[in-house]
C-alpha cells in the first residue's frame, strides 16, 4: 500500500508508515481495509467499542453478515457498488448487529483504494457510531410530527415576521385556514385582504400597536376565504425583544369557526328554552340533584303562591303536601339515583296560604355524557279544576247508580204488589162471587145464613190484607216522619219488655252492647218497629236443641250506623230462600207461628228513611239480620 504524505511538518519519530499506523489506531474512528468484495483485511482497534468483536475477530468477515438485511441492498447500491466503480460516494448511515446481538446506528464513509494502474484492488471505510444522532433525529421527526398534527387538530397556525430581515414565515396550517395554496405568496397585505371589512380596523389596529409598543393583543375576528366562506379566527399577538427593542413580532391563529357555531345553536337553544320556561302557561322548575330548587318560571311562582327567590332556598317537599311527600320522595329518589330517566305523579302542592293545589307533576332528568345529575326539569300542571270535575262526576255516578238500584227495587217492589194484589186479593173476591152464587141458590134459611157467615170471614180476610198493603204503602210515602233523639239502650228495654214472659219461658239469654253507637236521631216508632220485628222472629224460630242466645249490638261502619240483632236459632238456606225472606206472607219454618208480614214490613220501614237491610244465616247455626240505618234520604219515595 502507498501512502500519500501531506505536506504539513512531521515530528522526526513519527515519520513514514508509523506516523500513519498511530494515526489510523488512535483514531476514535473505525477505520478498515477490505478487498474489493467488503471482507474485513483490518480493522482498528476503535472497532472493539463500535461493534464488541475484537479486531481479529472480523478480518476475513464479509460486512453484510452484520448489516440489518433491511440496509444490506441500500449499502450494495449506493456505496459499495460506486465504490468498486472508483467512485467517492456519500457516506451511509446503516444498523449493525454487534456482537452482544444488539443493533446500533453506524454511518460509513467509504473510499476506493486503486493500484498503480487505476484499478480498485481495496476498499478503505471509516465508520462512527450515530445511534444518538438517529435517536434524536427520530424525536424532532416526532415531535414535528405531534406538533404538525396538533396544529391541524386544533386548527392553530402560526407566523413570525422579524424586523431585522424583514421575513415573515408563516407555517402551512396558516395556509390551510385561509384555504391557500403554500406554494402561492403570503404577506400582512394579503392576510388584510381576506379580513371581513367590518373587523378590518380592529385587526389593522392590533396588529399596528404590537409592532409599535410591544402591546399583545387576542381577538376574534371574521375573515372571507377565496370561495366566499366566512370564518371566525382567534388570533394573537405579542413581540420578540432584543436589547430592549422589538426585533419582531409573532402570533398564533386559530380556526374556531365550529365552536363559534356550536356557541351560536347554545345561544339560540338557551334563548328559545329561557323563553319557552319563562312564558310557558304552566309551572316549570329545576331541582338539583338534592332536590333544592335551582329555577322556577313566573307560572309556578303563581301556582304556588310563593316568589322565585324564596323558592330557591327550599326543597321540593318543603312545600309539598305531608301525604304526599313519600311518593315524591320515591320517584324523584328513583330519577336521581339513576334508576329512572323520567316519571311522572300526581300530587299536592300547599298554597302560601294554607289551601291545597292538586298537579300533574312530569319529571324528566338531564344529565352528562358520562351519566352524572346536571338537573331535573319539572312541568306542573295544576288540575284542580279537573280534579273537582272528577269528583262531582263521580258523586254524580254514584248518585245515579243509587237512583238505578232504588229504581230496580221499586220495580221489583210494584212487581211484587201486583202479584199480591193478583194473588191474595183476587182469591178472596172470586170466592166471594162463588159463595153469592150458592147463597143465590140456597133452599133453606140455615143454608143462607151459613154461606152469610162465609162471606163475611172471607171478606175480613180481604179487608185484612188491604190494611196491610194500606199500611205499607203509608209506610213508603211517609219519608218525613218526625225523627228525635233515642237512646238504642232505653228502647231495646221496652221491645224486651213485650217479650218478657216468653223470655223467661224459654230460658232465653239476652246480649246488648251499644257502647260504641249508645244513640241516634231517628223516628221513634219505626226504631220500636224494627227491633221488635227482628227480636221476635228471633223468638219465634228459636231451635229446640239449645238454649236460644239474643244479641243485639249497635256500632259505626263507613260513617254509617248499623243494628245487628244475632240469635242461635234455626237459620235458613239463603241459597234456597235469600231472594225471599223479606217478601210478604213468606214462611220458611213448618210447625211455627207467622204470617210473613213483619220482615216485610222492616224492610219497608227501613227504606223508606234511606237504609237497608241484609241477613246472614245457616241453617241449625243461626241468623243475623244487619241493618244500616242512616244511609240517606233523598231517593226514597
Amino acid at each position: 500500500m502507498n501512502v500519500q504524505e501531506d505536506n504539513g511538518t512531521i515530528p522526526a519519530d513519527f515519520q513514514g508508515e508509523a506516523f500513519f499506523r498511530i494515526l489510523v489506531e488512535k483514531s476514535r474512528d473505525m477505520v478498515c481495509l477490505h478487498d474489493i468484495e467488503g471482507r474485513y483485511l483490518y480493522a482498528n482497534p476503535r472497532c472493539r467499542e463500535l461493534t464488541g468483536y475484537e479486531p481479529g475477530e472480523l478480518l476475513n468477515r464479509d460486512p453484510y453478515d452484520f448489516i440489518h438485511p433491511e440496509d444490506r441492498r441500500r449499502i450494495r447500491l449506493e456505496s459499495h457498488d460506486l465504490a468498486k466503480a472508483g467512485t467517492n460516494p456519500h457516506s451511509i448511515d446503516y444498523r449493525f448487529l454487534k456482537k452482544e446481538g444488539i443493533y446500533v446506528w453506524l454511518q460509513t464513509q467509504t473510499q476506493p483504494i486503486p493500484d498503480t494502474t487505476g484499478k480498485i484492488i481495496y476498499l478503505h471505510t471509516t465508520t462512527r457510531e450515530i445511534s444518538d444522532q438517529i435517536e434524536l433525529v427520530d424525536k424532532l421527526k416526532l415531535s414535528e410530527r405531534l406538533s404538525c398534527l396538533m396544529s391541524e387538530l386544533a386548527c392553530v397556525g402560526g407566523w413570525e415576521s422579524d424586523f431585522l430581515t424583514g421575513t415573515i414565515h408563516w407555517t402551512e396550517e396558516v395556509y390551510r385556514i385561509f384555504e391557500r395554496d403554500p406554494s402561492d405568496r403570503l404577506d400582512k397585505t394579503i392576510i388584510y385582504a381576506y379580513c371581513h371589512p367590518e373587523d378590518l380596523d380592529i385587526v389593522m389596529h392590533c396588529n399596528r400597536r404590537l409592532g409599535e409598543t410591544g402591546e399583545s393583543y387576542s381577538l376574534e375576528h371574521r375573515i372571507v376565504t377565496d370561495s366566499g366562506r366566512v370564518k371566525w379566527l382567534r388570533s394573537q399577538g405579542k413581540a420578540n425583544y432584543s436589547g430592549g427593542k422589538i426585533v419582531g413580532i409573532y402570533g398564533a391563529i386559530q380556526d374556531i369557526t365550529l365552536s363559534k357555531i356550536v356557541e351560536e345553536e347554545i345561544r339560540i337553544s338557551e334563548k328559545k328554552f329561557s323563553l319557552a320556561f319563562h312564558n310557558s302557561g304552566i309551572g316549570i322548575f329545576l331541582l338539583d340533584k338534592e332536590g333544592r330548587f335551582i329555577e322556577v318560571n313566573q307560572s309556578f311562582s303563581d301556582l304556588v303562591g310563593y316568589p322565585a327567590e324564596e323558592l330557591w332556598t327550599k326543597k321540593l317537599n318543603d312545600i309539598a303536601f305531608s301525604e304526599d311527600t313519600a311518593l315524591v320522595e320515591e320517584m324523584f329518589g328513583r330519577i336521581f339515583s339513576g334508576e329512572k330517566e323520567s316519571g311522572q305523579l300526581v300530587k299536592r302542592y300547599l298554597h302560601k296560604k294554607g289551601f291545597l293545589i292538586w298537579t300533574l307533576i312530569t319529571a324528566v332528568a338531564v344529565r352528562k355524557d358520562s351519566g352524572e345529575l346536571m338537573f331535573v326539569v319539572v312541568q306542573v300542571q295544576d288540575i284542580s279544576r279537573r280534579r273537582t270535575l272528577e269528583n262531582i262526576l263521580r258523586e254524580k255516578n254514584s248518585r245515579l247508580k243509587s237512583v238505578s238500584k232504588t229504581l230496580q227495587e221499586r220495580i221489583s217492589q210494584l212487581e211484587e204488589f201486583n202479584q199480591i194484589v193478583s194473588h191474595n186479593i183476587r182469591s178472596p173476591i172470586g170466592n166471594i162471587s162463588t159463595l153469592i152464587k150458592f147463597l143465590e141458590e140456597a133452599e133453606t134459611e140455615e143454608e143462607k145464613k151459613e154461606f152469610i157467615e162465609y162471606l163475611k170471614e172471607t171478606a175480613d180476610q180481604l179487608l185484612c190484607t188491604l190494611n196491610e198493603l194500606i199500611e205499607v204503602i203509608k209506610i213508603r210515602q211517609n219519608v218525613n216522619v218526625p225523627s228525635e233523639q233515642i237512646r238504642f239502650e232505653e228502647v231495646f228495654e221496652r221491645v224486651k219488655g213485650m217479650f218478657l214472659g216468653q223470655i223467661m219461658e224459654v230460658g232465653a239469654v239476652i246480649g246488648t252492647d251499644f257502647k260504641d253507637a249508645p244513640g241516634v236521631v231517628y223516628p221513634k216508632i219505626y226504631l220500636e218497629s224494627i227491633l221488635l220485628n227482628l227480636f221476635s222472629n228471633a223468638l219465634k224460630y228459636r231451635s229446640p236443641k239449645r238454649k236460644l242466645c239474643i244479641n243485639v249490638r249497635t256500632y259505626w261502619q263507613n260513617s254509617a250506623l248499623m243494628i245487628e240483632v244475632q240469635d242461635n236459632g234455626l237459620g235458613l238456606d239463603l241459597n234456597k230462600y235469600g231472594n225471599q225472606i223479606f217478601r210478604l206472607h213468606k214462611t220458611f219454618h213448618r210447625n211455627t207461628e207467622g204470617k210473613g208480614l213483619g220482615l216485610f214490613m222492616t224492610k219497608n220501614q227501613v227504606e223508606s228513611l234511606g237504609g237497608e237491610i241484609r241477613v246472614e244465616s245457616e241453617p241449625d247455626v243461626g241468623t243475623k239480620f244487619i241493618v244500616q240505618l242512616n244511609k240517606g234520604y233523598e231517593f226514597a219515595i
